[in-house]
């Protein structure tokens, strides 16, 4: 890339972190808040013939199913507390499926639409929901909302996609570490930030109608000033992507010769190569799915490992939460974006670290289980490995698929972030099935030896992608 090339992406990439990283503070404030909202939700009811009661009520047939058939864990003892913790992982779950299901309709719809346009729909949808939580005062609303929201948050996938059309592949995992840095920050200041404002209730008296404050609604009106503040970020700063790469080397060169050798490259290369890439995709696809299923399942269950074997209180927890993301953003800005080599090849040997640390983290809280003392350092060393597959794997997945080829990227990233959503949604419900009816041990354990497993199939059956004739041109000609 010429010099002006550079900064413009760079600029362009620092563009999407800002806007990204408001993204994720807004989306995460209402996490710590979940239980509590429903909590208040309930005691808002005036009888039992709600959707909240229902499910409340199945919850508690089935904590009393495992419970009969397992050694009580601390946390199913807290009973009705539970419950609501339980009804807020499912409503967790319930957002992974959203995201699924429109992921790939967002891909498509930026590929033919443009990046910018997409995003900024993306974004006025995250506001239309924000604005009924900030005035949902039953649960149907608020569930509503929540329906919305999974359907709306399309900001992490075309936030790849943009970097993915401003990086080459020499700097591409180093725009996608970003995307995790954000991811980290986010994750680690946003939830602090909702539990502040949840107490400063901003909750109407009067009688029930449209303008009835929603529990922890101070929260909610932070989280819609972000958004508004991201949005209009977007629309001022943000310049359209989708034909970054054509525009840019038509240019630079200055002519049409730049742009006869990318088309010329891009005809001799696509179609030998077009079977060999789908297979590629599909496999990473599987892979996504496969590592998310058993990553996020034993990401969920962290909570009550540290609730029942170490009695952890909020304050505990939250500060070994903070310890990983805090690692796993300074893992991500001090060695992967400065990992050198070429970037396919780079990015698979950054996954394979963090798969194998991942599953060297949960052998360490498998085993940490087994310590009489008490003793929750071996619990720190699974934290460690926990916070080196945040900083690695999926960025670097995202990289790898977006190395695939240059054409149709939104539909690749959002076909590859749909398989996530779906291991995303289903490894918490396998996760805790495993965790409280085989134990925390055997949980540990099978989730080291799946991860373990799922690494040496990544490195013996999905191979780099091989960066293609046309991006060499591109590269030359610039």
């Amino acid at each position: 890339m010429t010099s002006t090339l550079a900064l413009q992406s760079k600029r362009i990439t620092h563009i999407v972190f800002i806007a990204l990283l408001l993204d994720i503070l807004s989306f995460t404030i209402i996490l710590p808040l979940l239980p509590r909202s429903l909590e208040a939700y309930k005691a808002r009811e005036t009888h039992d013939l709600t959707l909240l009661s229902s499910l409340l009520s199945r919850i508690s047939l089935l904590r009393e199913f495992i419970q009969s058939r397992s050694a009580s864990s601390r946390f199913l003892q807290q009973g009705a507390r539970a419950d609501l913790v339980l009804l807020g992982g499912l409503l967790g779950s319930l957002y992974s499926l959203l995201q699924c299901i429109v992921a790939p309709w967002i891909g498509r719809a930026a590929d033919r639409f443009g990046r910018r346009p997409v995003l900024l729909l993306c974004m006025l949808g995250n506001i239309l929901w924000t604005v009924i939580w900030l005035y949902a005062h039953s649960f149907e609303l608020f569930l509503g909302a929540r329906v919305i929201a999974g359907l709306s948050e399309g900001n992490v996938q075309l936030s790849n996609t943009i970097i993915a059309d401003v990086t080459d592949p020499a700097t591409r995992s180093r725009g996608m570490a970003l995307v995790g840095i954000a991811f980290a920050v986010g994750f680690t200041v946003g939830p602090s930030i909702g539990a502040y404002f949840s107490q400063l209730p901003l909750e109407s008296t009067q009688s029930r109608n449209i303008f009835t404050y929603a529990p922890f609604a101070a929260a909610a009106l932070f989280s819609l000033v972000l958004l508004l503040v991201e949005t209009l970020f977007l629309f001022v700063r943000l310049p359209e992507t989708l034909n970054y790469k054509r525009n840019s080397s038509e240019t630079s060169a200055g002519g049409d010769s730049g742009t006869e050798d990318v088309a010329t490259g891009s005809r001799d290369s696509a179609q030998p190569n077009a079977q060999s890439s789908k297979q590629l995709q599909r496999r990473l696809n599987l892979l996504h799915f496969t590592y998310l299923f058993f990553f996020s399942g034993m990401e969920y269950t962290l909570t009550f490992l540290t609730h029942d074997k170490f009695a952890f209180s909020n304050g505990q927890q939250g500060r070994l939460l903070g310890f990983i993301g805090i690692l796993s953003t300074l893992l991500q800005g001090i060695w992967v974006r400065r990992h050198r080599g070429k970037s396919a090849h780079k990015d698979k040997d950054m996954v394979v670290k963090g798969m194998l640390a991942c599953s060297a983290g949960l052998l360490c809280i498998a085993y940490c289980t087994a310590v009489k003392s008490g003793s929750t350092l071996l619990l720190w060393m699974g934290a460690v490995g926990f916070a080196v597959a945040s900083a690695t794997v999926v960025n670097c997945l995202n990289s790898m698929v977006s190395l695939i080829n240059d054409v149709e990227t939104g539909k690749r990233l959002g076909d590859f972030r749909s398989a996530g959503q779906i291991g995303r949604s289903m490894g918490p419900l396998f996760a805790c099935s495993v965790y409280w009816l085989l134990g925390s041990r055997f949980c540990y354990l099978v989730g080291s030896a799946a991860v373990f497993a799922i690494s040496l199939l990544f490195i013996a059956f999905v191979p780099a992608p091989t960066v293609s004739s046309s991006r060499i041109s591109t590269k030359k000609s610039q």
